[in-house]
């Protein structure tokens, strides 16, 4: 009798474990299809958003049509021109380097391939970066004409914006490039503070509309705040650890006008930033060394 238990008992601890081995096996056929599903989804997505670039550019560039693509340029986006969640971004493409900032979400960029000339534009490919570049007039948010437009595929999103040829001197990325858009989320976030005047040390969009704005107080304290987009709402206001800093946080930072512009200190630049009717946002300070 005993032995017939123990062999029961083996019998059905074996059948226990071959069960959970084959659920485990199950799980891994079913998980792994998904993630190369997603994978190849994005691969596809960007084919075809690659393939119908290229066929607006016409054919093989005349002489005169490649020297306009040649040397160095720098082109920007506003928040209106990329896909939800994402923020304003920043390309600068070097003749061995293209380099792609996105504030508060870090930088990629690679080395450039051979550039391809076409008769409306220039393609070329550097590591992640899908660059587009095409000779007409395109219209910065400020106002601000520039002859160059600029594509940018990265990670199956596609950035649209303006460009110039050549890099303005000292010129750098930053999430101040579209503060105007960012502005509404930053007066909500502004209007909690309790210990005035505070800086705003870094803001960029979210995901569903939701802009994070990092903020230091006159004591010293930094806090990030979650608001809408308009500034409706604030979803979360909450201190941040001083080891917790994003890339480009602290260059620049900006003070909200109305009020005195703030007083200049050794390796800091004061700039007044305006509206697009003139209107007197509030100042940058920069780091100058």
């Amino acid at each position: 009798m005993r032995t017939r238990i123990f062999i029961g008992i083996k019998l059905a601890a074996l059948a226990v474990a071959s069960f959970a081995l084959l659920s485990a096996c199950n799980r891994e056929q079913d998980e792994a299809p998904q993630d190369e599903t997603a994978t190849q989804d994005v691969g596809a997505l960007e084919r075809a958003q690659s393939a119908e670039q290229l066929a607006a550019l016409g054919g093989p560039a005349s002489a005169a049509q490649r020297l306009l693509y040649e040397g160095e340029f720098q082109a920007s986006g506003a928040l209106g021109d990329v896909a939800a969640g994402e923020g304003a971004w920043e390309l600068q493409l070097l003749d061995s380097y293209a380099q792609f900032v996105r504030p508060g979400l870090g930088e990629d960029g690679g080395v450039p391939g051979e550039r391809t000339y076409y008769e409306r534009g220039m393609r070329v490919v550097a590591g992640p970066l899908t660059i587009t570049i095409k000779h007409e007039a395109c219209a910065l948010p400020n106002g601000v004409n520039l002859e160059y437009s600029a594509h940018v595929l990265f990670d199956g999103v596609a950035y649209q914006g303006c460009a110039q040829s050549g890099l303005t001197a000292g010129s750098r990325a930053s999430w101040a490039s579209v503060i105007s858009d960012l502005l509404p989320a930053i007066d909500a976030c502004l209007a909690r503070v309790t210990e005035p005047p505070a800086r705003v040390t870094i803001a960029s969009i979210m995901d569903e509309g939701v802009v994070s704005v990092r903020m230091r107080q006159a004591n010293g304290r930094r806090d990030e705040c979650l608001a809408a987009t308009n500034g409706a709402r604030i979803d979360a206001f909450e201190p941040v650890a001083d080891m917790d800093r994003r890339n480009g946080e602290g260059d620049p930072e900006f003070v909200r006008a109305p009020g005195p512009p703030p007083s200049t200190q050794p390796c800091r630049s004061v700039d007044a930033v305006d509206g697009t009717n003139g209107a007197r946002l509030g100042w940058l300070i920069r780091r100058t060394c």
